[in-house]
């Protein structure tokens, strides 16, 4: 059987409620429409800010010498790497941002065999990525990912932005914070059904700046002292943590036992795009077809070897992206490609970014809250759009369970038990993405495949 690019992911047609204003080649007129929609996409992007601290800490690096250049370099890739995948890639209105699997598999390997050896490690990892989109290996698998599991993935993609929304909501519980976020969620509602046109399109960057920096500037929340102690100006450097007090002196090393530790979280990033794929369809309306799955895997592969070479975090389809299509249901592709052009501009201008960072986080995350709930719901409209059965009930209802609750107990109830496992395992019951996608997958080709009847075999 040929290969067809064109060829759709699902034989059944998925819906989904979101409505769209501006689809996915349009370009929103005048000029500062897109501008404005594509600097709302950057203010809640903090990615950079989180899996940056987490792979410092991982690592036992220091963070006062290290972490700002690594955020300046996270941004760097985040801009490259959602070029290459509105371009190349997949051409899917996605924002590339570091990838909270990759940057929890990189540093514990880090703090074990040094930095050199973890650059090598992901671009020999990236290269492998990118080689398996071009073989169109993860589009054959695509019999595997009917709705029900595509769906479920969504779904728990929803229950993890909705936590990342509640823990940046409860971030700081001092009186002010929480204020600021009640009026910031109150705000962003009105805003958004209340008002119509750029009002209503453009809520979350109304409320964020009218709450977090103008609210949180009276109230003292905002942290401009961080944004007068940075630099206006700073270029890239390639392998910027060379020489590094305590590391080996190499810019680069090549280790498999490193290798096998990180990829640990190349998997689990490949199969967290995926979905994250699946989901921007839905909530651009648009069908999911195999080209998306290749070409994505392919240019997210070839972007993560590349970020190596900057101290950046490898870069994976950024779920908080998707809430803000669905929120706002502008899908355009250019509105994407321009946001890309703001991260590169954070990553040379450290005010920029540390602007941002100074945003009270608890004022994020209650505006970010609207946004997880939409994509709850497009991934059970993908769910119910399958064929109803106790099957697939049975796969749907399991693979939620599974992917929202044993990740919870693991960081709670049974903490000191996950921490004691080897890496790869230790992702697999912490990651709410990569739990849904395997046990999905596992109970579709058990209940739907293995264990058919014979009216099921004969239809």
């Amino acid at each position: 059987m040929m290969y067809n690019p064109e060829e759709l992911v699902f034989n059944i047609e998925t819906k989904s409620n979101i409505e769209i204003s501006y689809g996915i080649e349009d370009v929103p007129r005048p000029w500062w429409k897109t501008a404005y929609f594509a600097l709302q996409i950057t203010l809640v992007d903090f990615t950079p800010f989180i899996w940056a601290s987490l792979f410092v800490s991982l690592a036992g690096l220091d963070g006062t010498s290290v972490l700002p250049t690594m955020i300046s370099a996270s941004f760097l890739c985040m801009g490259f790497c959602t070029l290459l995948q509105a371009t190349i890639g997949n051409r899917l209105p996605i924002v590339q941002g570091p990838s909270s699997a990759l940057a929890a598999s990189m540093g514990s390997a880090a703090s074990v065999y040094g930095l050199p050896a973890i650059w090598g490690a992901v671009i020999i990892g990236g290269l492998v990525e990118g080689f398996l989109g071009l073989s169109r290996i993860m589009s054959k698998i695509r019999k595997f990912l009917p709705p029900v599991v595509i769906g479920s993935v969504v779904t728990s993609i929803g229950f993890v932005a909705a936590r990342i929304a509640i823990q940046w909501t409860l971030s700081n519980q001092t009186p002010k914070f929480l204020i600021l976020a009640l009026i910031a969620f109150i705000l962003a509602l009105i805003l958004k059904f209340k008002c119509k046109g750029i009002l209503s399109q453009g809520f979350i960057l109304i409320t964020v700046i009218v709450v977090g920096v103008f609210g949180g500037t009276v109230t003292g929340a905002f942290n401009w002292d961080a944004v007068a102690a940075a630099p206006w100006f700073s270029m890239p450097k390639l392998f910027p943590f060379t020489g590094l007090e305590g590391q080996p002196g190499a810019m680069i090393e090549f280790l498999p036992l490193a290798f096998i530790g990180v990829f640990a979280g190349f998997i689990g990033s490949m199969f967290e795009s995926v979905g994250d794929y699946a989901a921007t369809c839905s909530a651009c309306n648009e069908k999911f077809q195999v080209k998306h799955i290749d070409r994505g895997i392919m240019a997210e592969g070839f972007g993560c070897a590349a970020t190596a070479f900057f101290g950046g975090l490898p870069c994976t389809s950024y779920t908080q992206n998707i809430g803000i299509i669905s929120a706002t249901g502008v899908c355009s592709r250019i509105v994407t490609m321009v946001a890309a052009v703001f991260f590169l501009l954070y990553s040379v201008c450290p005010k920029l970014a540390y602007i941002l960072s100074g945003i009270p986080r608890s004022v994020i995350g209650s505006v970010f809250l609207i946004t997880a709930a939409t994509i709850m719901f497009s991934g059970i409209d993908t769910i119910v759009s399958d064929e109803r059965t106790l099957k697939n009930t049975v796969i749907a209802g399991s693979t939620l369970s599974i992917a929202v609750m044993l990740p919870y107990h693991c960081a709670s109830t049974f903490s000191e038990w996950a921490s004691g496992l080897p890496s790869f395992i230790n992702m697999l019951v912490t990651s709410p993405t990569f739990l849904s996608v395997v046990v999905g997958i596992v109970l579709n080709l058990l209940l739907n495949h293995m264990l058919k009847n014979k009216e099921e075999q004969e239809s």
